[in-house]
């Protein structure tokens, strides 16, 4: 069984984009550098860690990157600005509205 990336654009801009592969069946969220790819669920908790800060403490940096969230891999840790967690919860939040859209339109009607 061979497998081909479909990747739907939802959200794109300057520092990342936020697409939805048909055949994984999961969201790529692309920002700066990193590259998550994430299931419904996934995703949600992820937007939700963004968002409430969960397990980030603040990390003083001389480049203005003040939030550290560590992640499962030893000694690999990833650092965000403010200006950075703001725009990436936008995008997620634009994708979620979109992705709802997308539901809503799937789902079949009653008949009478």
């Amino acid at each position: 069984m061979e497998h081909q990336h479909q990747l739907r654009n939802l959200i794109q801009q300057e520092n990342g984009y936020i697409g939805y592969c048909t055949g994984c069946q999961s969201y790529n969220v692309a920002y700066k550098n990193s590259l998550f790819i994430l299931s419904e669920s996934e995703f949600a908790c992820y937007r939700e860690v963004m968002a409430e800060r969960t397990a980030m403490r603040p990390f003083f940096t001389t480049h203005d990157k003040s939030w550290l969230l560590k992640t499962p891999m030893p000694n690999y840790f990833m650092l965000f600005s403010d200006t950075e967690l703001d725009e990436l919860i936008q995008m997620m939040d634009e994708a979620s509205i979109l992705m709802e859209v997308d539901q809503l339109l799937r789902v079949p009607t009653e008949k009478k």
